[in-house]
């Protein structure tokens, strides 16, 4: 359980573990779609696009790192 503000009960703030497994796999899955744009064959490779998943990568490290965790919540609740 979380308190708000006034002591007030908070469950929609607080990830399930099954919620912060389900992020650090896209976040898995986006950095190995980095790895293939940079390290593409040819040698060149998309400097837009890769900058954009590695700020998306960011993104989601600092909520899994920042991002509450309800230990209590039951599995696909």
């Amino acid at each position: 359980m979380v308190l708000g503000l006034y002591g007030v009960k908070i469950e929609s703030m607080a990830h399930s573990v099954e919620e912060l497994y389900t992020k650090t796999k896209v976040i898995h899955e986006k950095a190995i779609e980095l790895h293939r744009e940079r390290y593409r064959v040819q040698g060149t490779y998309d400097k837009d696009r890769c900058q954009f998943l590695l700020d998306d990568i960011r993104s989601l490290a600092r909520d899994v790192d920042r991002g509450l965790v309800d230990l209590d919540r039951d599995f696909s609740k």
